[in-house]
Parts: C-alpha cells; sequence; structure tokens
C-alpha cells in the first residue's frame, strides 16, 4: 500500500536519557521540538534533576536515534509517547500507557513537542497531571508555506559559527547538541512532518484538558509559534491556563532562557 494513503498508526518505541533518582517522588516528561532530540533538554532537566526529580527527555520519532517511519503524523508522535511513563522508563514494571495513578506529574514540550503532548493527553488524560509548553505550535494553518519548509531543510546543515551568531544567548552546549540533532534529522523527516500535518490545530484539546497549562511564549519581536490571539482564545475557555512571554527568546525559549521554563515547571500550580 502507498505510505501516503496508510492511514494506520504504528507505535515505535523510543529512546530516552534520563536525569536523577528513578525513584523520585516527582516526574516530568520533556519533549523535544523539530530537528532537535532530548539530549537538548540538557540545562532544564539537569535542573530538575537538582531539586529532586526524575526526568526523561525521549528521541521523538525520525529524530536522534529513534526509529525512522514512513509517517510522521501527529497521532503517530503521541502514540509512541503513550507507553513512556513514569514506571516504564524507571523499569519499575510494565505499564499500558493508560495513565492513571503512574501519569506524570509534568510534561513539558517545544514547538512540535508541545502539540504532541496536547494530542496525547486528548487520548488519556491521566497520562499528565500538568504541561508546561514552551512556544507549543499548537495551530498551523492555510496553505503550507514553501518557504518556511525550505529554510528548515536548509537548516539541518547550517554551521557552528552561523549557530552562534544568529543565537548569542546559547550555551556553546546548546549549540553542539542542536548541531548533532540536526544532522541526525533528515529532510525527508522535516518535509513529511509539515507536509503530513498542515492544517493542525489543538487550542480545542488544551482547552478541554482537565489539568494545569502553562505557556511560555517567545517574545513577539522574534516571530513566536504562539501568539496573544491564541492565549486568549485558550483562556476564555480554561480558566487553569497561565501563559506569559519571555521577554527577549526566540522560539527556543528554553535554550535563549533556560531559566525561565526551570522556573516554570518548578513552580506550584496555584489550586
Amino acid at each position: 500500500m502507498d505510505s501516503l494513503h496508510d492511514t494506520s498508526v504504528a507505535p515505535v518505541q523510543l529512546p530516552f536519557l534520563k536525569w536523577g533518582p528513578p525513584d523520585a517522588d516527582r516526574r516530568a516528561l520533556l519533549l523535544h521540538g523539530l530537528t532537535s532530540s532530548g539530549a537538548c533538554w540538557w540545562q532544564v532537566a539537569d535542573a530538575l534533576a537538582g531539586a529532586g526529580w526524575s526526568v526523561t527527555a525521549p528521541d521523538l520519532r525520525g529524530h536522534g536515534h529513534a526509529p525512522r517511519t514512513r509517517r510522521y503524523d501527529i497521532a503517530g508522535f503521541a502514540a509512541d509517547v503513550l507507553p513512556l511513563t513514569p514506571a516504564s522508563t524507571a523499569g519499575l514494571g510494565g505499564s499500558d500507557g493508560s495513565g492513571g495513578s503512574d501519569g506524570w506529574d509534568l510534561v513539558v514540550g517545544h514547538s512540535l513537542g508541545g502539540a504532541v503532548a496536547t494530542a496525547a493527553v486528548t487520548a488519556e488524560p491521566g497520562w499528565a497531571k500538568r504541561l508546561l509548553l514552551v512556544d507549543p505550535a499548537l495551530s498551523i494553518t492555510g496553505e503550507l508555506n514553501e518557504a518556511i519548509v525550505q529554510a528548515m531543510i536548509a537548516g539541518l546543515n547550517a554551521t557552528p559559527e552561523a549557530l552562534r551568531e544568529n543565537n548569542p544567548a546559547w550555551h556553546p552546549e546548546d549549540v553542539t547538541l542542536k548541531l548533532a540533532a540536526a544532522r541526525l534529522t533528515s529532510p525527508y523527516v522535516v518535509d513529511s512532518i509539515l507536509r503530513q500535518n498542515i492544517p493542525w490545530s489543538y487550542e480545542k484539546a488544551l482547552t478541554a484538558y482537565a489539568g494545569t497549562v502553562t505557556v511560555l511564549a517567545a517574545d513577539p519581536g522574534r516571530g513566536p509559534a504562539f501568539t496573544a490571539d491564541e492565549a486568549r482564545r485558550v483562556q476564555s475557555g480554561k480558566p487553569d491556563f497561565v501563559w506569559s512571554v519571555v521577554e527577549g527568546a526566540g522560539h527556543s525559549v528554553h535554550r535563549d532562557n533556560p531559566q525561565a521554563v526551570i522556573a516554570a515547571a518548578l513552580a506550584e500550580p496555584q489550586p
């Protein structure tokens, strides 16, 4: 069957990195964005581990050392991450991925990872007690912008010098890890994710989610993926929704201002 007409969702097993004690009382899952990897969460993950959390960061399908597939539907990404639970990733026994008492205390998703996290909690609401979305790509409407596709593909071959020049606030390790992640992502993966999922919208799904949601958006002057209009629409139907703009930060808020993401992750949700 032509892969473009095969709508079945076949999950894959994702590799992941771990920080902190496996038996910690608080457990977080970190989902990266397009052309990134689990390792790129290093600053956030290390800080949470230092605060006593157990942290897991997988490579999503088509990224890092995760399996490659024919399709890159958001539903497929969600099907991959749902079996990742605190018990399954700590080697403490099996899990059917149904959430419940085995759910994550916090799931952090950047960009594409924000859409994946939202799709996952829509399928299994108990899978995560709280979401922290970092400039999430929740809505992409209209026709596919070919210039954006080609720019993202070209970015796979960025040089260290260009990455440092364009992102002066990044730690040198962020540059190294982003370059490594980009080299492990192919033009086919980038092209497929954008073409197979346009249009997509997860605003209503996020509004319907029963858990607490925090969004950190990029500075309006730096082309945020999550806009003030989106925030107002979600907030109008979800009282336990908090969002803020991280001044000066670009789309990769966790690289431009990791302390903002760390602080939001460690903050106790308001009753």
